[in-house]
């Protein structure tokens, strides 16, 4: 469009001038890192593949340096591996539910971080897993290693990934450069170091686009650490939760992950060291509203969840007080939000997950897997409702059951369930105190086993700060 026109005094006319034109420049639309190239190049597609086995690679000669057994492959242990096809393995659950998983997130962010979207990452995951089982290890190639490293893969790439994109800004510069770019670093490693080899970690950028995040961090005593009233206060839990994007600012999420959450939490005890990660991602939604007050987002979303309760014999077969659950699941869910009136709101999520690979701790199955747990499919029904003012805190319940058919353990079928109550007591700015009630059921049935029935209650006690 040209430029308007002005009148003079004399009535003749005369271009009105653009800032640009009198050299003032205005900002330009901040800018999403974490949006994939609109048109990616044969070279997008390539150098992550070559990440890919670079990340393999460093992995490899790290555990080989280091002496690991597993990692002193030979071409005769690629031939058998290849004919040996795959195994359920038996190691231990921190490594298949967690490190496996996170390794899994590294060859997504390797596509990620050349120009791929979200799907366009996926096969590279499982290139990076295949080509970790078959020719990285003496061990035989194993299913749920392959399973776990791949879904596990596309939560953690994504949402860490996309976190570590959120805290840095390319238009600024010294010591508040150079701490948004390091703790991108530690979020996301490849997206880190990336940066750093790219030169965009010191290089004058636009303004960067950064999405909505609120955190919710906790810290206090509870009895979690053991299915055992009796040991309320022999733990100390700090936890944090990551809310990130907007979950009704658009029509229609076609873009997976541009809204999902994040927990992480540690317990610390004199022989416990307990280790929890947990999430759900929108991968796309459609959003509706049932009144003027309310709200909603029906959603498909992919679940990740881990929690172990751990001992100082984390690492072990033994299953003497020990507490293990891992979910990684896909399905519909639904999010409300009612505005209630007088500073009071409503949120809800109900999430119905399939669940292709779930573990769960069983006292039997070190006899059939040499495992401190069973491997299974199933499903999940996740229900959280929270009940909030906006200046006096908020009421929360939120209930999860677990039900699995185990494929590799103790044969039969494992069901869990967790109920919590809370409260949040805000006392001055955000921050405040947290009561929580837990109970943890759990029915077992096994076709060569008693079964095995349990519950029991622990509760928490933590500063609270919402911000």
């Amino acid at each position: 469009m040209p430029p308007a026109e002005a009148t003079s005094a004399t009535g003749a006319t005369k271009p009105t001038l653009s800032l640009e034109a009198i050299g003032v420049s205005t900002p330009a639309n901040p800018v999403d890192l974490s949006e994939p190239a609109k048109h990616p190049s044969t070279a997008s597609y390539l150098w992550p593949l070559v990440d890919t086995l670079s990340v393999n690679l460093g992995l490899w000669a790290f555990s080989y340096a280091s002496g690991a057994s597993f990692a002193k492959v030979k071409p005769s242990d690629w031939k058998h591996n290849l004919q040996s096809g795959l195994q359920w393995d038996d190691n231990e659950f921190e490594v298949n539910a967690l490190a496996h998983p996170y390794q899994g997130g590294m060859y997504f962010a390797t596509a990620r971080v050349n120009g791929l979207s979200f799907w366009e990452a996926v096969p590279y995951t499982m290139v990076g897993s295949f080509s970790w089982e078959f020719f990285a290890e003496t061990e035989q190639a194993s299913t749920n290693d392959w399973a776990t490293t791949t879904w596990g893969g596309y939560f953690f790439g994504e949402t860490l990934y996309r976190l570590s994109n959120n805290l840095v800004d390319e238009s600024a510069s010294g010591s508040r450069r150079f701490w948004s770019e390091f703790a991108a670093l530690a979020v996301s490693p490849i997206n880190g170091l990336d940066r750093l080899i790219s030169g965009r970690a010191w290089a004058d950028g636009p303004k960067t686009k950064t999405f909505p995040l609120w955190a919710d961090f906790r810290l206090g005593v509870d009895g979690i650490g053991r299915p055992d009233s009796t040991q309320f206060a022999k733990t100390a839990r700090g936890w944090l939760r990551f809310d990130y994007g907007d979950l009704y600012a658009k029509p229609t999420f076609d873009t997976p992950f541009e809204a999902f959450n994040f927990a992480l939490e540690l317990s610390l005890g004199d022989d416990i060291v307990g280790m929890g990660f947990d999430g759900t991602g929108v991968l796309l939604g459609h959003r509706f509203s049932m009144s003027e007050n309310n709200v909603n987002l029906f959603a498909w979303v992919l679940s990740y969840e881990y929690y172990t309760n751990g001992t100082t014999q984390m690492l072990t077969r033994n299953t003497d007080g020990i507490y293990q659950l891992a979910e990684m699941g896909t399905g519909p869910s639904w999010f409300g939000h009612w505005g209630l009136g007088n500073g009071f709101s409503l949120d809800t999520e109900v999430d119905l997950l399939a669940v292709p690979t779930g573990a769960l701790t069983s006292p039997y199955a070190k006899y059939e897997a040499n495992r401190s747990y069973n491997f299974g499919t199933g499903g999940a029904l996740k229900l959280e409702a929270n009940l909030r003012h906006e200046r006096l805190g908020r009421l929360y319940a939120q209930l999860d059951r677990y039900l699995y058919y185990v494929l590799d353990g103790s044969k039969g079928t494992d069901t869990l369930g967790v109920l919590r109550l809370g409260a949040y007591v805000n006392i001055y700015g955000g921050h405040g105190l947290g009561f929580t009630a837990t109970h943890v059921d759990r029915e077992s049935y096994y076709e060569a086993y008693p079964n095995v029935s349990e519950g029991f209650w622990s509760g928490q006690v933590h500063y609270e700060l919402e911000y």
